[in-house]
């Protein structure tokens, strides 16, 4: 036994000195320098290209077999303006000698320095690459298939299996890559890159750190990127794990929001190329001034159809200081709470064809919306969706009202003019492509100033044609149904509106509206419209339909048609002008009538009006582009005037009372037709007469007699 161990302990010195003296001597007896022609020769008969090595390889035996490489650069593909495609100054490759007769390999951290990489695509699509995969799979193609015996054959030459592969690290530093793509003007500078690991061992982790900077200029900008983590690899190198991932952006440029973006984020990284699935189960990013967090599953990844899925949650943040960070201008509100505060929770899904918000959850001031949202086929989108809002006060966010001097002069804060009423160009192309289905709810609502609730809208858009069916609410105490149409096929944009008011509040909605309340009363009204053109002003100039009204116990405020007349009538008989103590309105039982508009002008000749005291018809018309009112009044008292101006207004019951409607609709004027007044009275008061004489006659002379002279008296 002391024999034998003597006999081992001498041959493993033996091995030694072997490897010491084989250290010594091959570096001083083996030149690699030497074999630079045949190294370059195999490159161009492989790749078509040349490789020119412009340092010394210098060789190392001991414990490392390994390789340094000084300058060496490799040709750039014809018709590429670069001079070479990819540059090197320094290269180091070692390998460990001992851990080979274990069949185990052990490579020294591998050392790049000095990376230059020129990758582009002329204008023809072609890439400078594209001639070395071409050549890679023609060889490839020429192999001969192995089989039988030489099968056989060669499973005796191969090389055996490595049991374990390791590496000390890898460290690329001044490393630069461009990416010049001529077919869109666009080039992308990759410096100062930078990436170093640890040691890389099978199943145990590592480090990793990557740095570059950045310059495009399709778009242009430029900013610093980095990713640290630590990186398990599968030893079938089929599966990657990133624990503690941390990705750091700044990137500055005009065409970015705000001409800078800032962005951090953490998150773990699990990929399987075997189960063709990718998970980022927790994800904490910062941007904007943004906080989100959430998780990312993908499955399919590198499949013909790759699907993701998801949900998002965005943190309370302010709208105002997101949308200064965008480098948009903070809106002016009327309530300058507005855009104070929201938050946000999304889950999501996307493919290749689709994008979907399955489940969406928006809190913005003290209004929450949640729904869902869908768009299929990205090269012709078909948007669906479904929202519900529970209440939103749109005026806050309206700019603030600007009286105008007129509305100071009338002391009417309501009736001004904002940056609202200014016509924007309708976007025609984008609607005429518009393929969109959804459905919005909405439990209450102001806007305008206008109060409603039990909102419903059904929204359709397809080959050019939006439509509004159904548009329903409840308003000021009654409904409001509604069917819109706008197409856009033509050049000039045409719509059309169906709208049906039922049992509707006048006074209330007109106060809101327009901060008067002209008209009170039950309201019934249906209109059917047809407009074409661009803007607002060509709208009204060519609306055509017809409408329906109706209204019922109400007052026409503003005007008192008996107080009119009274003064109208003390006129005629020089009596002063009797002080009017009624309130200025004239109330009705009933008013109702019918409307036909053409090219914006509105005429109406069969208005009606019933209250115990009056009877008032109506005819006229209206002028929507110019906002003037040419209307005629007529009014007859029925009943008993006691109240409403005396018994000495006794004389003029039954008297037709013209009133004439003038003026714009901001300023209305009404004037009583006083000749048509006096006609009428001196008429009824020559009717009278007759009578009475006519009756005394009859008493004198008989019926028949009475009869022969009053007709030849008037021959």
């Amino acid at each position: 036994m002391g024999k034998l161990l003597k006999f081992i302990l001498w041959l493993v010195a033996l091995l030694v000195v072997i490897v010491v003296i084989a250290a010594i001597v091959l570096p001083m007896v083996i030149d690699p320098n030497d074999y630079k022609g045949e190294i370059a020769a195999t490159v161009e008969k492989q790749t078509g290209r040349t490789l020119s090595i412009e340092g010394d390889l210098t060789l190392s035996v001991f414990p490392w077999l390994g390789v340094d490489i000084g300058p060496i650069q490799i040709s750039n593909a014809a018709g590429f303006e670069a001079p070479y495609m990819a540059r090197m100054e320094a290269v180091q490759v070692r390998v460990k000698l001992l851990p080979l007769l274990r069949k185990q390999l052990e490579v020294d951290t591998i050392r790049l320095n000095g990376l230059r990489l020129n990758l582009g695509k002329n204008k023809q699509g072609e890439t400078n690459w594209a001639d070395i995969i071409a050549r890679l799979e023609k060889e490839s193609k020429q192999v001969p298939q192995s089989g039988g015996d030489s099968e056989k054959a060669g499973s005796k030459s191969a090389a055996p299996a490595l049991d374990r592969l390791v590496i000390g690290g890898i460290e690329v530093s001044d490393a630069q890559l461009r990416w010049d793509d001529r077919s869109t003007d666009s080039i992308y500078d990759i410096n100062e890159l930078s990436f170093t690991t640890g040691a890389i061992v099978p199943e145990e982790s590592f480090d990793l750190d990557l740095r570059f900077q950045l310059n495009a200029t399709q778009p242009p900008v430029n900013g610093h990127f980095e990713l640290n983590g630590n990186i398990l690899v599968a030893a079938g190198l089929d599966a990657v794990t990133i624990t503690a991932a941390t990705f750091g952006l700044n990137m500055k440029g005009d065409s970015i929001p705000g001409g800078e973006l800032t962005a951090a984020m953490t998150t773990d990284v699990k990929l399987d190329l075997t189960a063709q699935t990718l998970s980022l189960p927790v994800i904490k990013l910062e941007v904007m001034g943004l906080n989100i967090s959430g998780h990312v599953d993908g499955k399919e990844i590198t499949g013909e159809d790759p699907r993701f899925n998801g949900a998002l949650t965005f943190a309370e943040f302010v709208p105002r200081k997101l949308l200064q960070a965008l480098g948009q201008e903070i809106p002016q509100t009327a309530d300058s709470a507005a855009l104070g505060k929201a938050d946000a929770t999304l889950t999501w899904d996307v493919s290749l064809q689709h994008a979907a918000a399955t489940a969406l959850t928006l809190h913005l001031d003290n209004s929450t919306l949640e729904g869902s949202a869908r768009v299929d086929s990205f090269e012709a989108p078909a948007i669906t969706f479904t929202a519900m809002l529970d209440q939103f006060n749109l005026d806050r966010y309206l700019p603030p009202e600007a009286k105008t001097d007129a509305d100071t002069r009338d002391g009417d804060s309501k009736v001004t003019k904002t940056s609202t009423d200014e016509d924007e160009a309708l976007p025609l192309d984008a609607l005429r492509q518009l393929n969109l289905n959804g459905r919005l709810s909405i439990g209450r609502l102001q806007a305008f100033n206008l109060h409603s609730r039990d909102i419903e809208i059904q929204v359709k858009s397809k080959d050019g044609v939006l439509k509004i069916n159904p548009l329903d609410a409840n308003l000021y105490d009654g409904a409001v149904q509604g069917d819109i149409t706008l197409d856009v096929r033509k050049d000039t944009p045409r719509f059309s509106v169906n709208e049906k008011l039922t049992g509707v509040q006048a006074g209330p909605l007109l106060r809101d509206l327009t901060g008067k309340e002209q008209l009170l009363g039950t309201t019934n009204i249906k209109a059917n419209l047809n407009g074409a053109g661009l803007s607002s002003e060509q709208i009204r100039q060519t609306l055509t339909g017809t409408a329906g009204f109706e209204f019922t116990d109400g007052a026409v405020k503003g005007v008192n048609i008996a107080s009119l007349i009274r003064s109208a009538q003390a006129k005629i008989k020089g009596q002063p002008v009797p002080e009017q103590t009624e309130p200025n309105q004239t109330d009705f039982a009933l008013m109702k009538g019918t409307a036909t508009i053409a090219n914006g002008k509105v005429k109406n000749d069969d208005l009606l009006l019933k209250s115990p005291l009056l009877r008032i018809t109506g005819a006229g018309k209206v002028s929507l582009p110019k906002e003037t009112i040419d209307y005629t009044l007529t009014t007859k008292f029925v009943g008993s005037l006691k109240g409403q101006g005396g018994e000495e207004m006794q004389e003029l019951k039954g008297v037709s009372i013209p009133v004439r409607v003038g003026g714009t609709f901001s300023k209305p004027t009404y004037v009583p037709d006083l000749a048509a007044v006096l006609s009428d009275a001196a008429k009824a008061e020559v009717e009278k007469k007759v009578e009475k004489e006519t009756k005394k006659l009859q008493k004198k002379l008989g019926d028949d007699l009475t009869d022969k002279l009053l007709k030849d008296l008037f021959k």
